[in-house]
């Protein structure tokens, strides 16, 4: 899952690592620990990181990137120590493990935790990670630019002629071939050779509508360019984001997921392998797992919280929220992001490439 780029994530990983110069990430400055924290933007709220603060007398320094991509080349080299702490998309954890550079949670605080999640949650993160957030793929599209609601995956990957020039379709290998393959009813994880041709006929035929095959949330920081887009593919969440960048101007942004079925992502919090595993990191992991702080986490920066003690303490609006909370019915349709073969993935990347 990508999410939000607001600032070139090398430029800022370079100062990070300036600074720290690949020392024990950890440390102490002015009577205070600092725990490091490697993340998306905007996926941890200000305030949380204050009532830590204040609390344990502990504050949280975050780097971001803005590609899973990057943050896997930070975590395959010596660079992952300037980093106590990562969040990690379930499936890519699972395989940084099997590389070796990734940490096993200590099994007590496993344990300990582990009656604030559900265990399809703690069964993804495995051994290698706490459950942190979990959110699903969808449309997100210009409410002013459609007479009526948008519901299906159809409407993004066999548009009208309303909407030609005016998509946005993000081109990742597994992403863009999932959906394609869930609109037609097929398993979105595929490896069969006639599921992949179909998923790729669909999206030549969709190619021609684009108006840029980059996600969309790229263009945040170009309201000239994000203004000749009307519908995309997205995630959770990225319509609070898109809102707060357009106030109004131009139509608000609405998330959707289709009726055909999403796939379901789930961000774990995880240690890199050689990170010191300190008390402060402990009751870091602790504190964000915690119920209420989950609860403020989820409502702050929009995203749906695997901690269900958390929803006692979330508002009407979180709890309503269609892009928080899969209806039964889209649910049954929906799968959690599981590992793609190796000869699935190279299919898939044959197929992004050739699109491009």
């Amino acid at each position: 899952m990508n999410r939000i780029l607001r600032m070139d994530a090398s430029r800022r990983l370079a100062k990070v690592l300036s600074l720290c110069a690949l020392c024990v990430s950890s440390f102490v400055y002015g009577g205070q620990s600092v725990i490091s924290l490697y993340n998306w933007e905007a996926f941890l709220a200000d305030s949380v990181k204050e009532r830590l603060r204040i609390s344990h007398n502990v504050s949280i320094e975050e780097t971001y990137f803005s590609d899973e991509g990057i943050r896997d080349e930070v975590m395959l080299s010596e660079r992952r120590h300037a980093f106590d702490l990562v969040v990690i998309e379930s499936v890519r954890l699972q395989l940084l493990a099997n590389q070796g550079v990734v940490a096993k949670v200590p099994q007590t605080l496993k344990d300990e935790l582990s009656s604030n999640f559900d265990s399809k949650w703690s069964d993804a993160c495995g051994d290698y990670g706490i459950p942190y957030a979990w959110g699903t793929s969808g449309i997100l599209y210009r409410e002013s630019a459609f007479a009526t609601p948008v519901t299906s995956w159809k409407a993004l990957l066999e548009p009208s002629m309303e909407s030609t020039g005016r998509i946005a379709m993000y081109y990742n290998p597994v992403d863009a071939v999932a959906i394609a393959l869930l609109s037609e009813g097929k398993d979105p994880f595929s490896s069969v050779k006639q599921d992949l041709q179909q998923a790729y006929s669909l999206l030549s035929q969709q190619r021609p509508f684009l108006y840029t095959s980059d996600y969309i949330l790229n263009f945040i920081n170009s309201p000239e360019e994000l203004s000749n887009i009307d519908i995309a593919f997205g995630f959770s969440g990225d319509e609070f984001v898109l809102n707060e960048v357009v106030q109004g101007e131009e139509g608000e942004w609405v998330y959707v997921i289709p009726k055909e079925g999403t796939i379901i992502w789930l961000e774990c919090l995880a240690i890199p392998q050689g990170a010191t595993i300190t008390p402060d990191l402990l009751t870091t992991i602790r504190f964000l797992s915690q119920p209420q702080i989950a609860a403020l986490n989820a409502e702050e920066t929009w995203f749906s919280t695997p901690n269900p003690r958390a929803l006692e303490y979330v508002g009407q609006d979180y709890l309503n929220a269609p892009s928080l909370n899969l209806p039964p019915a889209i649910s049954e349709r929906s799968v959690l992001y599981r590992r793609v073969t190796d000869l699935g993935l190279l299919m898939r990347q044959r197929i992004v490439e050739d699109l491009r």
